[in-house]
């Protein structure tokens, strides 16, 4: 027979994923390839370090974090990220003319407990002006 203190082992809590949303574009967007991307993100307890944004998988670096989004606090009443109601982002994105066609857009959300979670990505189409 085996005897185990289950009551020890119990984490102490639960570590809830991070939410996310991007509000501009939208998906199927088609775009120039000077654009912004923004939206907001936050993960109850541990908060959000910072959002990466990505294109087909790659970075394309960190987007400005910490805007204020008072009704994603407002919406979401019962989360705790320490952050709220500052838990928007923004990138101001310039590509290269090459880029045109379709891409995927991708956040990459890094917390403040060290997680690192990818959200689905949304298509967008690029058009090079000439």
């Amino acid at each position: 027979f085996l005897l185990f203190d289950l009551a020890a082992r119990r984490p102490t809590g639960c570590v809830l994923p991070a939410l996310a949303w991007i509000d501009t574009p939208e998906p199927d967007a088609r775009l120039d390839t000077t654009f912004a991307v923004a939206g907001w993100a936050f993960k109850d307890g541990a908060g959000i370090a910072r959002v990466e944004l990505l294109l087909d998988g790659a970075s394309l670096g960190d987007a400005e974090y910490g805007i204020s989004v008072p009704h994603v606090a407002e919406y979401w009443r019962t989360s705790n990220d320490p952050r709220h109601p500052d838990v928007g982002f923004r990138l101001d994105l310039d590509l290269s003319p090459t880029a045109s066609g379709q891409h995927w857009l991708g956040v990459r959300l890094h917390g403040g407990d060290g997680s690192v979670e990818d959200w689905p990505e949304q298509r967008i189409r690029i058009r090079a002006l000439r």
